[in-house]
């Protein structure tokens, strides 16, 4: 006897197939053994799934998890106080069914070591390491009137933002991030809602900036993703080779058919904006920040609607930040205002393990692939709602192993 089987699931498998109810899954090690009625044998563990969807681990394409200070005092937290606050939010995106993330930049790629080493309980995390920025940029974090920039990444901790121009120093930059671990690079490539002097349309970093950035990821066989909220960014972005559109919020039908023309991605991010918009002045918003956000929210679903019909690849992040980070599912809430349950589910699973180059480990139950897996009470198909509630994901498992079972569904024999 030896292994984990989980008994007598609907089986929500990710692969379009319909959900299979009454199965079986059998773990072996890391990976996924057997799927079907009796797999598995006389098994050392089981979990009893009776009245719950097994389904794939959650995946987030977009997190910043070591951004745990409020909107309006970036960086103005006790050192002690971000290592305990960065690990609470990342154990936390666990046990909310978050088995696999992208670090969009903030995060020193050490805590990845941390996480696939054992030292802490989390997600598979990709980290970007500190975000590229031009002077002036999205990730210039001085106001107009100040000439120092803010204190640097601490090694093995933070990742603040990289100010580089020109294509050599972007080229530098962006190999030191890799050298540092990032197993993706980030660049800003418009405007943003919370930097402090840069207009939201403004187009950032050349196109030779850019493509020096691409050309050093690719040197590493990995890729750029490119914060851009407008159409202008979007198709400068693409021109270069930029492979992942963060945000996306503003975009033409020409932007959108050019991302699915460049074989690109777009990883559309709706939980931050509503949750900063629904308490402004609690965010510590200042006016010039809301009225961005307000664009934003005003444009944000046509363009979804604009990349559906055009056929783009998207991806799902949430973008949240501040010391909370909690129920990171209610992205899919946001998500279902305007596609569809399937569209929704696809996003956190397959398209991001597309995205992340992983789709032979995760975003599917297939035999072979990882076992990263949760247990949701609920059709998440019918009521995808459900996956923004924590108490609902029952159960966590990654990489074959149990870190949450809430209902005491596992039996020793």
């Amino acid at each position: 006897m030896s292994g984990l089987v989980i008994r007598n699931a609907e089986l929500l498998d990710c692969t379009g197939a319909d959900p299979r109810p009454g199965t079986d899954v059998a773990v072996n090690g890391s990976l996924i053994s057997g799927i079907g009625s009796g797999v598995g044998g006389s098994s050392d563990r089981e979990i009893d799934a009776t009245g719950l969807t097994l389904m794939p681990g959650l995946t987030d394409a977009h997190v910043h998890m070591g951004l745990v200070s409020s909107a309006g005092d970036i960086g103005d937290l006790p050192w002690i106080d971000y290592v305990f606050t960065v690990r609470r939010v990342i154990e936390n995106t666990l046990l909310e069914g978050f088995t696999t993330v992208r670090d969009a930049g903030g995060l020193d790629p050490h805590w990845a070591r941390l996480v696939a080493r054992g030292d802490i309980n989390g997600p598979r995390i990709l980290p970007s390491g500190s975000v590229l920025s031009q002077t002036g940029g999205h990730g210039d974090l001085r106001h107009a009137h100040h000439h120092a920039h803010p204190q640097g990444s601490i090694p093995g901790l933070s990742a603040t933002p990289e100010v580089v121009d020109g294509p050599d120093q972007v080229r530098q930059a962006a190999r030191e991030q890799l050298r540092k671990g990032a197993t993706q690079v980030k660049v800003f490539g418009s405007g943003g809602v919370l930097s402090p002097t840069d207009p939201f349309d403004s187009l950032q970093f050349s196109y030779e900036e850019l493509r020096a950035a691409v050309e050093a990821a690719a040197d590493w066989h990995t890729y750029v993703l490119a914060h851009c909220h407008t159409a202008d960014a979007t198709r400068r972005a693409l021109s270069a080779g930029i492979r992942s559109i963060e945000h996306a919020s503003i975009l033409d039908e020409d932007a959108a058919r050019r991302i699915v023309e460049s074989d690109a991605y777009a990883v559309v991010t709706l939980a931050v904006k509503y949750d900063l918009l629904a308490d402004p002045e609690r965010a510590g918003l200042t006016p010039s920040q809301v009225s961005k956000l307000q664009a934003v929210e005003s444009e944000v679903g046509e363009s979804i609607r604009l990349m559906g019909e055009t056929g783009v690849r998207i991806g799902s992040g949430s973008d949240i930040v501040g010391p909370a980070q909690d129920r990171r599912g209610r992205e899919f809430a946001n998500k279902a205002r305007f596609m569809s349950p399937e569209e929704v589910i696809a996003s956190a699973s397959t398209v991001n393990a597309e995205l992340f180059y992983m789709s032979d480990q995760i975003g599917t139950v297939e035999e072979g692939k990882q076992a990263d897996l949760i247990l949701v009470e609920g059709r998440p198909l019918e009521e995808v709602e459900v996956l923004a509630d924590p108490d609902r994901i029952v159960a966590v498992i990654k990489g074959g192993r149990i870190y949450k079972d809430t209902q005491g569904r596992e039996v020793n024999r």
